[in-house]
């Protein structure tokens, strides 16, 4: 069965953490450290930056009081941008798909909760891998037969990790951004974007080395999961290049954006050159599993016919997978 891609769209709330804000908090770390270790100029926030400077979000609980859009918010925006650029009207969807580390409940899913706000009945459920739901979602429909799947399939990840973040920690407080992407998807019409590989895997016994706390703050093995996503990003581009004939002076590379640093070292090591390599953690930070879909979805217009785009994630479970798309 061949998928293809027929749009995207993309949706980030409007504040602004910047990295004298974050020096400001006076928590031990200041702009030169923050390019230096995470190369993030700024991020995009779902709280009001007052709250932020005035409680540092010691409570999670309280910041969701606070904020000014939801995980379900997001989603609804990106995906009306998707169904815009696709023309397709909303009430088409036939089935709705959705990853979030930052659900608005535990049931009913998030994914029901989209497409209520959507005003839209169709089938919908969550397929959650949190950093690499791009690559689990196309992996996850191509297992299907073509008679299926509906004529479209909408797929979203959706995240605001600000508001689990613990704004003492100069980690932490310096990598998250809140973000949302959506794609739709069919095995029955032709689009921009045709899938002609993916991959999905993950190993549980590492689940504890990234966590979203549902009650609490992020936290993770910061340097171990460092060390694991270089390494791993760059196994995966190694098997598309062996399977693939990729040519880097044309095709593009999209990564998680965890940070830039890390996308600096994955690049250097394939040798992509900076025009070939889409990205926009430097001014929105980390949007979890939103962060490589919504690159795309911002650098649609700029996909040239018979350009070849490589997608590898990293990140919570631990998973990872990859995506070799071809316009």
């Amino acid at each position: 069965m061949t998928l293809s891609i027929l749009s995207m769209g993309y949706a980030h709330p409007s504040t602004v953490i910047d990295n004298q804000f974050i020096e400001d908090l006076d928590i031990g770390t200041n702009e030169e450290w923050i390019l230096s270790k995470i190369g993030i100029r700024s991020r995009l926030t779902s709280l009001p930056i007052d709250y932020i400077k005035e409680s540092r979000n010691e409570s999670p609980e309280h910041a969701r009081k606070q904020r000014e859009i939801d995980t379900t918010g997001l989603a609804v925006k990106a995906t009306e941008m998707a169904c815009e650029r696709a023309g397709i009207p909303k009430e088409k969807l036939g089935l709705i798909i959705c990853n979030t580390c930052t659900p608005e409940e535990l049931s009913p899913s998030e994914a029901q909760r989209i497409a209520d706000a959507l005003g839209v009945e169709c089938l919908a459920y969550d397929v959650c891998s949190a950093c690499p739901a791009f690559a689990l979602h196309i992996d996850y429909l191509r297992n299907f037969r073509e008679e299926e799947l509906p004529e479209y399939v909408l797929c979203i990840s959706s995240a605001v990790v600000t508001q689990s973040v613990n704004y003492n920690d100069r980690s932490d407080s310096a990598i998250w951004g809140d973000g949302a992407a959506a794609w739709i998807v069919s095995a029955k019409h032709e689009g921009k974007l045709k899938v002609r590989d993916s991959f999905f895997t993950a190993d549980p016994t590492r689940c504890d080395a990234v966590v979203v706390d549902s009650f609490g703050h992020f936290h993770q093995d910061g340097r171990a999961v460092r060390d694991f996503s270089v390494r791993q990003t760059v196994r995966l581009i190694k098997q598309i290049e062996k399977d693939h004939d990729i040519d880097w002076n044309r095709d593009i590379f999209i990564g998680h954006q965890a940070n830039r640093t890390m996308l600096a070292q994955i690049t250097n090591n394939r040798k992509i050159p900076d025009s070939n390599h889409w990205h926009n953690v430097e001014e929105i930070g980390n949007q979890a599993g939103a962060g490589a879909p919504a690159t795309l979805a911002m650098n649609w217009d700029k996909i040239e016919p018979g350009q070849q785009i490589v997608v590898a994630v990293v990140g919570a479970g631990l998973s990872w997978g990859s995506i070799l798309l071809e316009a």
